[in-house]
């Protein structure tokens, strides 16, 4: 493994986990919790200063882009550890590190004594690390909004603990399983101090989550390597808008002139999903993409991976309305990915239950799957374990500008080569249309241009998201880690389409150039054009 990363994995084991790196000692994904300890936070943003520098190897060589992606990761960590500064101000940090450690528990490997082990450290560490957040959490830093998304995702960590553990005791013996429960009951007792915490700072959190101009702009410029202002992304964004818009109309109206696309898509909608057939649609749609990015040959699909459906852990559906795609991490010993589908909450009231079923009904399930699964995420993190040497700062290094650029684009080709004028791509256009929207509800929100009720009723208004979806939405661009996130996928998109029609010409088909642009891993998009600009002469 690269030094840096080797650095940045042994100071925080959610990055570990991540990563897909093996902790030595057990032979399995770390099971640690990071630090509340402000001065190894200090100590690490020492050390990642000298990692600060301009590449020094030639323009568009492979040297060349893992220097660049060294520096843009170093400024993003220097962004978290500066300005983010999750362990005093995101409540929800807290709960995702203990909910993500206990997720990556392998139950098969509970007879190894020292796996055991382990997992009793981690139970008696979930305690400790609940009851030092309510302590460290500084209610002058924490936003109010982050404290009142906490406490879903604590209920359902509170179930995890409390019950959701009790099959895995069951394969302890006595002796181990006695004390896992007394473990698990510290724990929960621990969580209801935090949770009684996190309410309070629900009412008296001073904190702001908008990271401002000058941050906005300097992760665009260093994280991004875009020559782009935040001035320059909200006046993109409104013109992405507009245009997306009129390119939906336009389709809308070659498939029926007499009715406006946002009632064709609202029957679409109608066409609901039944809860209880979540996961099996979704498993379905999943196998159909695969062999259509084989029937088009729109990149290699390599025969020692897979991508399977499965439900979302509670603890993390309160910010993730439709779910989650977990990707083969670089340094996973197979290449499996994990498409995790957010179930209905039956307790929530049938008009709340008939949303979230309109809002994954077949039409939009078929247009999504592809971007997430093959030729998308799941395909791309495949190419990308096998294009880089596990060495290398590549292999580490992940950039949302080409991972979720290239999920977008996913759905560009998908229209072209498979969708045609159909359902599935008028729902591809209308999902364009909400990317374009972040664009505008991304800067809009950090710069202070507009309210989060504000960008809510964008989406609601401009693609008649259903409320519950969109207010999930905007709560998750809020976020500490997601300042110029929601804007990647449309400036990923359009700078691979710039990639495509510069370079296509001198591969035999579309599926070859797309596996040259996934052989480099995932660097910003701008990198990459110079390295394929290189190969080209």
């Amino acid at each position: 493994m690269h030094e840096l990363a080797a650095l940045l994995v042994a100071a925080d084991p959610n990055t570990g986990r991540s990563a897909g790196v093996i902790d030595p000692a057990t032979g399995a994904p770390g099971l640690g919790l990071p630090t509340t300890d402000p001065g190894a936070y200090q100590d690490l943003a020492a050390t990642l200063t000298g990692w600060d520098r301009e590449p020094t190897a030639p323009v568009g060589s492979s040297t060349w882009l893992e220097q660049g992606c060294i520096r843009a990761e170093v400024h993003l960590r220097q962004v978290e550890l500066e300005h983010a500064r999750p362990w005093e101000r995101a409540p929800y940090w807290y709960v995702e590190s203990v909910g993500g450690a206990l997720d990556a528990l392998d139950t098969s490997r509970l007879d190894d004594d020292t796996y055991r082990r382990a997992y009793l450290q981690l139970l008696e560490d979930c305690a400790t690390f609940l009851t030092a957040g309510a302590r460290t959490l500084d209610p002058q830093a924490v936003p109010r909004d982050w404290a009142v998304m906490t406490l879903p995702a604590a209920a359902g960590l509170g179930v995890l603990l409390g019950q959701g553990l009790d099959a895995v005791d069951q394969q302890l013996d006595e002796v181990s399983a006695s004390r896992a429960r007394r473990l698990r009951d510290e724990a929960c007792a621990a969580l209801e101090r935090f949770v009684q915490r996190v309410r309070l700072l629900t009412q008296d959190g001073r904190g702001r989550w908008q990271v401002g101009q000058d941050v906005f702009a300097h992760l665009l410029a260093r994280y991004h390597c875009l020559d782009l202002s935040p001035e320059q992304l909200w006046e993109q964004g409104w013109q992405e808008v507009a245009a997306a818009q009129q390119s939906l109309t336009a389709m809308a109206r070659h498939r029926d002139p007499h009715t406006p696309w946002a009632e064709q898509v609202a029957r679409l909608k109608a066409e609901r999903t039944p809860a209880e057939h979540f996961l099996t649609s979704y498993r379905a749609e999943t196998a159909r993409a695969r062999e259509l990015t084989l029937e088009h040959d729109l990149a290699t699909v390599h025969d020692d991976q897979q991508c399977l459906v499965a439900p979302l852990p509670e603890f993390r559906r309160a910010g993730l309305p439709l779910g989650e795609m977990r990707t083969v991490a670089p340094y996973s010993p197979d290449r499996t990915s994990l498409f995790l589908i957010t179930p209905a909450d039956l307790t929530a009231g049938p008009e709340r239950v008939a949303g979230h079923e309109r809002d994954n009904c077949p039409t939009f399930i078929r247009s999504i799957v592809g971007h997430e699964t093959y030729p998308g995420h799941h395909l791309q993190s495949v190419h990308h374990q096998l294009g880089t040497d596990r060495d290398s700062f590549l292999r580490f290094f992940r950039t949302p500008l080409f991972v979720e650029g290239w999920g977008l684009y996913v759905e560009d080709v998908l229209t072209e080569t498979v969708f045609g004028h159909d359902d599935q791509a008028l729902f591809a256009r209308r999902n364009w249309l909400w990317r374009c929207l972040r664009l505008v509800i991304d800067t809009g929100l950090h710069t202070g241009r507009l309210s989060k009720a504000e960008a809510v009723a964008l989406l609601e208004e401009r693609t008649g998201m259903d409320p519950h979806m969109a207010g999930g939405e905007v709560d998750r661009y809020t976020r500490h880690d997601n300042p110029t996130y929601p804007s990647t996928y449309v400036l990923g998109r359009n700078a691979l389409h710039d990639l495509r029609a510069r370079h296509q010409a001198r591969f035999t088909s579309l599926g070859r150039f797309h596996d040259a642009v996934l052989a480099h891993g995932s660097p910003p998009t701008s990198l990459l054009g110079a390295v394929l600009d290189g190969e080209s002469r």
